[in-house]
């Protein structure tokens, strides 16, 4: 009797880990599809929050380039910005060409999450 409770045991030890395994390998499996569906879906995020509830504040243009598509062949690229918040510096694509190093522009962030930021656009 104790050795059937014992098998009985083990059986339902190995069919924990079978699951277990099969819960890991579909993880890893989906985990590509998850990261390029969050990636497809953060900025429409991040836009909306920066929409809502934005801070601005004035970035200095820095030199460090953002290579745009085709950039490597055709020397194609925006400077990124910089900005200081909670007394730590913050950075950002300006994606927009013919800025010059120096150059003071806008931008917004979140005052939670400064990290999240963009820089302002103009209205027309």
């Amino acid at each position: 009797m104790q050795k059937i409770k014992q098998m009985n045991n083990k059986k339902s030890n190995s069919s924990f880990l079978v699951k277990f395994k099969k819960r890991i390998y579909l993880l890893i499996a989906l985990s590509p599809i998850l990261y390029l569906a969050f990636s497809i879906i953060k900025w429409p995020i991040y836009n909306s929050l920066l929409d809502n509830y934005a801070v601005e504040k004035e970035a200095t243009i820095i030199n460090e380039k953002n290579i745009l598509g085709k950039g490597v062949i055709t020397q194609m690229f925006t400077y990124s910005y910089e900005f200081s918040a909670n007394g730590k510096l913050y950075d950002g694509d300006s994606k927009k060409r013919g800025y010059k190093i120096g150059d003071k522009i806008k931008v917004e962030y979140l005052e939670s999450f400064p990290s999240i930021n963009r820089a302002k656009k103009k209205k027309e």
